[in-house]
Formats: C-alpha cells, structure tokens, sequence
C-alpha cells in the first residue's frame, strides 16, 4: 500500500494539501484563551432563613435537605456551611456520570423537601458552580456612592443587554446595597387609630395580592377581565387600611414610614479611593476570549453614553490582554523553535534535507490541528506548548526517513528504488516509535479532576501531530526526494554528491571514530560498561532530595492579592478601613505599587483565583498591581508578609498570587471532624494555638473563625407559664423590630421588590428596649372582662452577652473545621513533618468519635504524584508490549526501556544544575521522556536486526549500526533540544520546569545510549545467542 501511495505522488499530494487546507482554517477558527477551561461538576443549594442562628439554620434547613440528596447516584461529595440566616451546601458529581441527569434529581429531591423547611426560610436555590476565570470587568466610578446607587436601573439595563449578546453566559455586578422596601409602623399611631397590626397585612396582602378575574363571553367573543391595581412602589404609602374611630380613612402612610431602603451592602468597593462599582462578564465555554472581548467592550463602550456626568466607566481587567502577551511570547517561541530546528537540520543533513523539514514542519502541525475541535481542545499555552514540543519530535521520522533514502542513492540505486527501498527499511521502526508516543501521552488523557482538564491539551496535541508527523515522513519525504533525485538525473548530476550539512564531514568523521574506536571498546567489555553506566545514571537519581518542590509555580504576573479575615462581628466599614490603611502602609515605601483596589465584604470577583470562602462583612481584598519589571509578585509577597503579619495580625492578612495551573487550596489543611462543634473549636483553637509555635508556620487559621458577638435572652419561665405566653410570640415581637416580617413580592414589569414589615423598627446602632415591647397576657383582664394585662418583655426575658459559633460547617454530613497553614518558607517539608506529629497527639487525645487527619496541597501533590506514578507504569507496559510485538522478544523490550531510565536522570540533573523546581509540568516533562527517547533506541535495534538477518556478526552489525545510526540520533536529539530551548530562555514559570526536563533528559540519553545500548545488546546477545 505504501508503494502504490509513493509511486501514485500526484494523488497522495492532493489530498496532503486538503488535509493542510483543512488545518489551516482549523487553526483560523479555535478558540484562544489563556489556559484550558476546567469543568465543575458542582453544584450549590443555597437557602435563606433570615434571622436564623447557626444551629437552627443547620438543623432545620441544612440537614433535611442533605437527607434529601443523600440517595442520589452520581453524587461523590457535599459540603454545607450553615452561617446566620443562610445555608449553603456544595454538591461534587462523581467524575464522567450525566450531568444534567443527576442535577436534575437533586432539584427534584429540594422540591420534594420543601415541605421539611420552616415556614420563614425561603425556597432554596440550586445552581451550578461557574467557571473560574472571567471575560472581562470593569469599574463604574463617581465621587460618592449615592451619586452609582442612582444608576441601578441603568446598570441591570446592561446586564440584560450584555446576556443578550452570543457566547456570553452571565454577567455579575458588585457593589450594590440589595434594596427593601420597608413598612415600618408606629405602633402609638396605629392604636391610637383603633388598629391592629393584623389590619395592616391584611390591608396590604388585599390590595397587592389579588385574583385573576377570568373570561366571560360577551356578544359572542371571549372578554379578558383585568382589574387595575398598582403599578409603581410609591403608591403603596396610598393603600387604604381602615377607618378609624371617627370614621376617618386611614392610609398606610398615616401610620408607617414607608419606602424603599438600602440595606448593609455586601461589597464595599474603591478603586485608587474612588467609590467603585464592579461590571464583570463571563463567557461561555470554547468560545475565542479576544474576539468575543473586543465585541463586549465595543458594546460597553456605546452603553456608556448613557450614564450621567458624576459617573465614568473604565476597563479593569480583560483576559484578552493576558491572551494577547502569552500568545505573542509563545509564538515568538515557536518561531525560535522552527528556526533552531532547520537550523540543527542544516548542521548535518544537506539543503535539500533542510527544505523538506522546513516543509514537514507547518505540514504536520496543521494536519495535527485537524482533530482538536472534536476532543474540545482550543488554542490555550498548554496546546501551544505541546506543538513546540512536537516540533523537536516530529521532523525525527523525516530526518530517520531522508537519511536511509540517502544512502540508498549513494550506493547508486534509481530515485523511485531508492525511495521505496530506503523508506521501506525504517517504516517498521519509524510506525513502532510513533505508537510509543501515542502509548507514552495516551494515558495522561484520562487524569482526573482539576490536573487533568488543566493537562488534557498537551498529550492530544502531541499525539495528534506526531501521528501527522509520521504520514508525513512516509509520504510528502520520499515523493520530495524522488522528484529532486530525478531532477539531479536530467541534470545529469547524479554523480555529483552533495555535501551532507555544515557539518557534515565532522558527523562522518565522529561516526566513524564511535563506531570503529569507541564500540570497538564497548563491545569488547559489555558487561562491565553495562553495569558500570546504569549504577552511574542510577546514583544521579539520589539527586532528588535536593531539589525543590513546587507542585505549581506562581506566574509571572502583576497581581498580588491580599485577603483579611476580620474579627467575628466586624463592619463592613470597619473591614474597609482597615484595607485602606494597610493599602496606605503599603504605598508609602514600595514605589513599585502603581496601582490598587480595595474590595471590603464579598470579595474581588474571580479573576485572579477562586475569591473569598465563606465571605461575609468582616472579609475582604486588597489588589496591588506591581511593575513586575522591578519587583515580581512573590518578592511583593515576602517583603509584605511579615510586616502586614506583625502589624495588622488581628486581620489574618495573607498575601497571594496567581497560581499557573488549577487551584489546590492550602499548601497544609488539617481536618477536624466529630459530633460536638465546640469540642471541635476547642481542638482547632489548641492545633493553631501549637503550629503558630513552630517559626516557620506563617499564617495559621481556620475556617471557623473567631466567635461572634451575642445577645442571648433568656426566658423567664416561670412569668411565661404564669401569663400563658408562648416563645413564638417573643421571638415574632423582637423579629419585627430588627430583621422584620417579608411579607410578599411586589411585581413590576422591570423589578421585583420584597416588602418588610416592621414594627417600630430601632435604629441602626441602637439595640432592642425591652421594656418597649408589650405582650397582651392571656389570663389577664381579671373576672370582669376587662382589657388584658400588658407585660413587658423586660419581665419575661433577661439579657446577657455571649459569643456564638459564626457557622457550622459539614463535609459529608459530618460537623467539620478545617485548619489551614501558609508556610512563611516554599520549603514546607520539615514543617509539615512537625505539624503531623501534632496531629497525632491532638487524635489520641480527642477520642474515637473524632478523627484529625493532615492534607492540603502537599496531600493533592503527593496523590498526583501516586496517578502520575501508576500512568507511567502503564505507559512502560504499553511500551513493552508494542517492543515485544515489533521485535518478537521479551528482553529486547526491557533494553529499550532502559533508555527512559537514563532519560530520566538526565532530567533530574538538569533540574538538580538549574535548582528547577520539581512539580506538575517537570514531572509531565519526565513522562514525556519515556515516549521521545526510546524512538532512537527503537531505530538503531532494527537496523542491527536487519544487518544480523542479512548474516553479519553481532558486534560487526552493532558496529555498523552505530557508523550509520549516530548522525539521525544526534540530529533528532538536537532537534528536539532546539526546539525547547527558546522556552527554557524565556522565563515562563510554567513551562522552563518542562522544557529543562526535556532538554536535560535528552542531552543525557544522546550521549549515554550511544553507550550502553550497543553495550546491553552485545551483553545479551553473546550470552543468550539473540
């Protein structure tokens, strides 16, 4: 078949250049974006219970919803937090089930709870989490937050209008108070008008709650019935509510103030001290971050317009930009790599070898790029990084091709023979070498979780186009040099040689010195330079403990983030105050802050990380933008830290940046579980109380928090027994004087407003006066009928303060803390030790219903590394079988495998020389390894099979093996390292781990295997007569 393919150029060129064609626009159309996106198979059930305790919010919300989703398939973990007035438990779908289907039981199983919840608490809300990572965001900006409270209906005009756009999935807006529209009656004016509180919700639920009146037939045709009703939320003061004692009308506003208010807002914001709001847009998956970016702004730009005077809009962050700069630098990357590769190519082939890997190059990439969108694979520096490895590799099955068609026409065979001969020779070995490298990445596709949606890109580039690579060198290779070989004919130049690169007279000239003075040596001491090298290369692995660990490096970016946990109970405004004066702290010696912003409740949206856990009004961010060019972000994080720890520690300020890969949390998390929340608080204040002991333990804290500040009334039992009053009566009374009674929606064409109703609401700052509050007492009124006795709360409660639990937080149904630890040092080893030795203690002594366990970032890297660990072995048996396969042998296999062992440490001494961290991308680096450098083992052990089938001895074919083989395996080596070495120059914190790793790893192998491969071979052959 590969005859007739050759033989037939014209028909095999054509459909080259469709599939080229094809990959062209495939490369026109695929998304851009900065990395790969990560999928969320979470889901969130959030519940509001206003004016509930922790506890009464985890019993009666929290747990019967869990109960009603624990028999659920598909659902692999859930995690509540029950908070004051709020529940919000996280649902975690078992990887690869049906989505839709098992959300969809969820909601039916909340429907199916409703019944379970109290009266008071709000339907639950089931969401799906939302990528991290957004579109763009922007800042509204004005001299007083009134001046951006006016511009609300403006502001959810453009939310609408933006969601309309296509590929735009949701926009969220921070900044803005929720809105209530409050009834606040004054109990004196109300009975004074001879009402009660009852008249008025009923004078309210008839007029705004009404009944659709139907259809009736009129002369023939079916009338609508429709009764006008209120239109605007100021008509509401107008509603009639009775009459009073003097046949009077008395109206809603005669008796309540009435109108709409501004709660507590969740996000206070300012950007450089201006009140700001936040505009942020998110995308939908797969689409192209700069074009759909350029198509919003364009779009913002116009809604602009519309704002008043005292209000701007500026952009604040887009990932455009960050697109923009990591492609430009990648493709400044690939340009060196494909330059650096022709070049090698011309180091040791001739011009017209140069020519067709100049060619295979863009043939082979774009044919790869074919199958992406079918594996959901878009342009992201993971795939771009995948390509640039490809390119070291690809132009190897060219090269091993060209240079066996080569000889054949030097030893003076005609083009067509040559071509078909010489490619026939090497087709076996160059398809066996491509189905290790399809074997070597085929596993990494299936990590699970957030490392493998992060990784996925790089292996399906890679296999795609190293499969292209291959139908490539097996057929545009030979029909190129078929037609040049002819052309020579014509030309009559079929004697004249060709010199075989720059340096090519010093390639013959090593070869001939390896192959007839070093091989000569080898084969005649195999045993010994066998055992000799691989206890060598084995001792380079004791190289490991030196070298640093760093699962993922930070990236190399201007953002730094600061997060503060206030005290339990603090403002908003307080945690604002405090920002700002860390953020004056900060500007007033570090010139290198040239911009900031400060987010004081919620937090910074997501788009430097995964925001603010458990958020509320004590929590907040601090944005510092820092010139990168003079001081990186992690310098900002080390000389920051100890200063923003001594002077605002009542904040627990930590101070982070980017991560470059998917989050992985704290790098030490201890989990406290057990049935007792305040044992468990106790525990947790004991294990910080000790980590924060050690020097190096940086920041310790847990996700409970300090204790927040409580009025607790006691009931006087007694006075409420004697007087018949019920617990739900206070808790009514005191209820409508804080948080108030919801009372109904009130509807709008454009909004929807909750009424309150509160009964002589205090103000804020101003704490309940029981005495005020009066209860009718049931046995009271005495024998004669009389009015009933009035008895104050006063008499029936007493008041003390208390702290209470601020949450109460579930991880599997269990009650759990969660303490986490941020090393002062990257070096976290010794420390963790320490702290596991606490963890110990701290369970023997905490009895058997509770379990202390350590995790964290060091636990998910050392469960990666477990799955990395069981892939490569999986890939070392694929190997195996496709080497067992091709040379009908079980120790031949086990002789090519050894060139991954010499790979291998040649990574580890690079990353040992470079003190590279050893983390995700290095360790990816290593695997991909096994699958490149066995390529030129496979290639040198069939040309000796070949030359030992055609009868010559063992040590005259590995001799002549090695004379003819050295220069392809140096070329392609070289190739390979060309092609990584502008990435490992360029700086980037993500990939110089990986490219280091290569490019070591395979500067060993060239020079190593050359060695002990012959070595090996000979060894076994002589012993064993194969």
């Amino acid at each position: 078949m590969f005859e007739k393919i050759i033989e037939r150029s014209k028909i095999t060129l054509m459909f080259l250049l469709i599939a080229v064609i094809i990959g062209a626009l495939t490369l026109v159309t695929l998304p851009q974006r900065e990395v790969p996106e990560f999928a969320f198979d979470i889901g969130n059930i959030s519940t509001v219970y206003p004016g509930a305790t922790p506890e009464e919010v985890e019993q009666q919300v929290t747990i019967p919803l869990e109960d009603a989703v624990e028999s659920i398939e598909g659902i692999d973990s859930k995690s509540s937090v029950s908070t004051s007035g709020f529940s919000n438990i996280t649902v975690e779908l078992v990887d690869g089930v049906n989505q839709t289907e098992v959300f969809t039981d969820i909601q039916q199983a909340i429907n199916g709870a409703l019944g379970d919840l109290p009266d008071e608490a709000q339907d639950p809300d089931f969401t799906q989490a939302q990528t991290i990572g957004a579109l763009s965001s922007y800042h509204l900006l004005a001299d007083s937050r009134e001046d951006l409270y006016e511009v609300r209906d403006i502001v959810h005009d453009w939310q609408r209008e933006i969601e309309r756009m296509m590929d735009i999935n949701r926009t969220d807006v921070k900044g803005f108070p929720d809105q209530q529209f409050r009834v606040n009656i004054d109990s004196e004016e109300m009975f004074e008008r001879g009402l009660q509180f009852p008249d008025v919700i009923d004078a309210i639920e008839s007029e705004l709650n009404t009944s659709p009146l139907g259809i009736e037939e009129r002369n023939g045709e079916n009338v609508q019935l429709s009764l006008t009703t209120l239109d605007e939320l100021d008509d509401i003061a107008g509603i009639f509510v009775a009459n009073d004692f003097e046949g009077d009308a008395v109206y809603l506003e005669d008796i309540a103030e009435v109108g709409l208010m501004h709660e507590t807002p969740s996000d206070l914001i300012t950007y450089e001290e201006t009140p700001a709001l936040s505009f942020t847009v998110f995308s939908e998956g797969g689409v192209n971050i700069p074009q759909i970016h350029d198509q919003v702004d364009e779009r913002m730009m116009e809604l602009k317009e519309e704002l008043p005077d005292e209000v701007s809009l500026e952009l604040f962050y887009t990932q455009k930009t960050i697109v923009d700069e990591i492609f430009g630098d990648l493709s400044l990357s690939f340009s060196l790599a494909v330059l650096s590769v022709i070049l090698v190519t011309l180091l040791g082939l001739n011009v017209s070898s140069a020519v067709i890997v100049a060619l295979a190059i863009p043939t082979s990439v774009l044919i790869g790029l074919i199958p992406l969108p079918f594996f959901q694979v878009d342009l992201n520096q993971i795939s771009i990084i995948g390509i640039i490895i490809a390119l070291g590799i690809l132009v190897d099955d060219g090269i091993v091709v060209g240079d066996n068609i080569r000889n054949k026409y030097k030893a003076g065979m005609a083009p067509v023979e040559g071509a078909l001969k010489g490619s026939k020779e090497v087709r076996t070995s160059i398809i066996t070498s491509t189905l290790t490298v399809v074997f070597t990445f085929l596993p990494l596709v299936f990590i699970q979780g957030g490392n493998g949606d992060f990784i996925r890109a790089l292996p399906t580039v890679l296999i795609t186009t190293i499969i292209a690579s291959t139908i490539v060198a097996l057929t545009l290779v030979p029909i190129f040099l078929i037609w040049r070989q002819k052309k020579q004919y014509r030309a009559k130049k079929k004697r004249i040689s060709q010199r075989d690169g720059l340096l090519g007279k010093q390639f013959d000239k090593l070869a001939d010195w390896y192959s007839d003075t070093l091989l000569t040596r080898v084969v005649r001491h195999p045993w010994k330079v066998s055992i000799v090298g691989f206890v060598i290369t084995t001792a380079f692995y004791g190289l490991i403990p030196f070298i640093p660990v760093e699962f993922f490096p930070s990236t190399d970016r201007d953002e730094v983030t600061l997060d503060v946990r206030m005290p339990a109970g603090t403002t908003i405004e307080e945690t604002q105050s405090t920002l700002n004066e860390i953020r004056e702290r900060i500007l007033e010696e570090d010139e290198h802050v040239y911009e900031t912003a400060v987010y004081a409740g919620g937090g910074l949206p997501p788009l430097f990380g995964d925001g603010i856990s458990n958020s509320g009004e004590e929590t907040g961010n601090l944005l510092l933008r820092v010139n990168r060019e003079e001081q990186s972000a992690n310098e900002t994080i080390d000389r920051w830290t100890p200063i923003l720890q001594e002077e605002f520690g009542f904040a627990e300020p930590e101070l982070t940046t980017i991560e470059a890969g998917p989050p992985v949390g704290a790098p030490i998390a201890i989990t406290l579980q057990g049935p007792d929340v305040n044992t468990l608080i106790d525990l947790s204040n004991e294990l910080q109380e000790r980590v924060n002991e050690i020097p190096e333990s940086g920041t310790v804290r847990d996700d409970m928090g300090p204790l927040r500040p409580t009025v607790v009334y006691e009931p006087v039992r007694e006075e409420l027994e004697e007087n018949s009053i019920r617990m739900r009566d206070i808790s009514e009374q005191i209820s409508l004087r804080t948080d108030g009674l919801p009372l109904l929606t009130f509807r709008t064409a454009e909004e929807s407003v909750g009424i309150q109703l509160l009964l002589d609401a205090v103000e804020d700052g101003e704490g309940v006066d029981l005495s005020e509050i009066v209860l009718p007492a049931e046995n009271g009124g005495g024998e004669d009928g009389g009015a009933p006795e009035l008895i104050g709360l006063d008499e029936l409660l007493t008041e003390a303060g208390s702290e209470e639990i601020p949450q109460i937080i579930r991880d599997d149904s269990t009650r759990t803390i969660t303490v986490r630890v941020f090393p002062s040092s990257e070096d976290d080893n010794g420390l963790e030790d320490q702290i596991e030795t606490i963890t110990e203690e701290l369970q023997a002594d905490a009895g058997s219903d509770y379990t202390v366990s350590l995790g964290g970032e060091t636990e998910a890297r050392t469960d990666f590394i477990i799955e990395l660990f069981t892939l490569f072995i999986l890939v070392l048996f694929l190997i195996y079988i496709v080497m067992a396969i091709q040379f009908y042998s079980l120790t031949m296999p086990l002789l090519v495998m050894s060139t991954v062992h010499i790979a291998g440490a040649g990574a580890v001494i690079g990353l040992f020389l470079t003190q590279t961290g050893l983390g995700f991308m290095a360790l990816m680096g290593i695997v991909s390894l096994a699958g490149i450098v066995v390529r030129n083992s496979i290639v040198l052990l069939e040309f000796i099979k070949q030359r030992r089938a055609e009868g010559m001895g063992i040590k005259e074919s590995v001799i002549e093996a090695g004379r003819v083989r050295l220069r392809p395996i140096l070329l392609t080596a070289f190739t390979a390292i060309g092609a990584l070495t502008p990435v490992a120059l360029s700086g980037d914190v993500l990939f110089v781990p990986l490219a280091i790793s290569i490019i070591s790893g395979l500067l060993f192998s060239a020079m190593i295997t050359v060695i002990i491969v012959p070595a090996v071979y000979t060894a076994f052959a002589t012993k064993f007569g194969k």
